[in-house]
């Protein structure tokens, strides 16, 4: 089935966090557009429709399981996409990544100890940490010709450290939207497996990888490493169905996955039954397959033409080459802005609702993070607003 992104579907009115909260989200501009929060403005593939509307049909809904497939059909994605060799018995799953990254914090770390991140990184990495009153230690990306990496040297300095036990490990880098070497992985799995630092790597957006990049989970690249590695993966950024809350943990160590687990019975976690519905429909379904490839040139071409247009009209902004995701972080140094003058310029001026680079740490000051998963039509209006304040400022 050929899709058609192009197609505008109005979300307004159906409960939509990022359509219908504005005026919460953003009371200083409630009718800015908004470009933010990481969902598509897109509909999933027709599969998962057909698969929830067919569950919804039945007029009760009640408490749910997982489905009996789920763990192997999770295994096998990963086979064909990933080509890692994961057994269906590693696999437990959560209402979503963040919960089970809160979750990961609070079984395998006690109150004062250090958990490490790699700023600039989606921010509920940090709220994981400070609303669990764990220490949070920061290891700070670096920008070095051209592109985002890891701190190597003061990842080994702190993961040295005692009191700091675990690495929140975000893959591909949200927001900088950068896939790391398996070089790069092996060094920061080699720092971790000697310091015995717990690695919890969410890999949510692996599927949305452009084709001149190549994935590799940590946890794949050996036995060692997947004995100390929490995977988090989800087909919710894949297939658009954050809202429906279901995630999948791979964790190969037997006493890891059974204290994970453990955490999350306390945390009296139900499956929702449309999240379980929709998971084996999105691992099951070729057509879904096909939807992703589909959406992955998609997304390509809309950062191609992001990518023009700044550099035709506004070349104080760029905007670094994606890996993978629908996210692109916007450099905006150039223009001297900061702080809260360079988000008032963006919601105010431009009218646009972005995720402000300081939102998410480290040296995210100067940036801003747009979410480019709507259609062109949507993403054109965005930039031609920013280009009207762009130049009513004389930049």
């Amino acid at each position: 089935m050929k899709y058609n992104f192009d197609n505008w579907i109005d979300r307004k009115d159906t409960m939509s966090q990022k359509w219908d909260a504005q005026e919460t989200n953003f009371p200083d501009n409630p009718g800015a557009l908004p470009m933010w929060v990481a969902d598509m403005d897109f509909p999933c593939p027709g599969p998962i429709v057909d698969a929830v509307v067919k569950r919804a049909a039945h007029p009760i809904y009640g408490y749910s399981k997982i489905g009996s497939d789920s763990a192997v059909l999770s295994a096998r994605w990963q086979k064909k996409r990933r080509g890692w060799d994961v057994d269906p018995d590693w696999i437990t799953f959560s209402n979503g990544i963040v919960p089970a990254l809160n979750a990961i914090v609070t079984a395998f770390t006690k109150p004062g100890e250090g958990v490490i991140i790699q700023p600039p990184v989606y921010y509920p990495f940090r709220e994981a940490v400070e609303n669990n009153g764990r220490t949070l230690v920061n290891n700070n990306l670096v920008y070095k010709d051209g592109k985002w990496g890891i701190n190597f040297d003061e990842l080994e300095k702190l993961a040295a450290e005692e009191n700091n036990k675990l690495l929140l490990f975000c893959h591909p880098l949200n927001p900088v939207s950068r896939v790391l070497t398996k070089e790069e992985l092996f060094k920061i799995a080699d720092i971790c497996v000697r310091n015995q630092v717990l690695i919890a790597a969410d890999e949510i957006h692996h599927d949305l990888v452009f084709p001149h990049c190549r994935f590799y989970s940590l946890a794949s690249l050996s036995g060692e490493i997947a004995g100390q590695t929490i995977t988090a993966t989800a087909p919710s950024k894949t297939f658009n169905i954050a809202g429906l809350q279901m995630s999948a943990l791979i964790i190969p160590n037997k006493e890891l996955k059974r204290k994970f687990e453990e955490e999350m019975q306390r945390r009296c976690y139900i499956p929702n039954l449309f999240g379980a519905v929709a998971f084996e429909a999105a691992y099951s379904h070729p057509e879904c397959e096909e939807y992703l490839e589909q959406l992955l040139e998609y997304l390509w071409g809309n950062y191609l033409y992001t990518d023009e247009y700044l550099k035709k009209y506004m070349p104080g902004i760029t905007c670094q080459k994606p890996d993978a995701t629908y996210l692109l972080w916007l450099d905006f140094r150039k223009l001297k802005m900061k702080g809260k003058e360079l988000e008032t310029f963006c919601l105010k001026e431009a009218g646009l609702a972005l995720d402000s680079g300081e939102w998410f740490g480290g040296e995210g000051e100067g940036y801003m993070r747009i979410n480019i998963g709507c259609p062109r039509s949507l993403l054109k209006q965005a930039l031609e607003q920013l280009k009207e304040a762009y130049d009513k400022r004389g930049f």
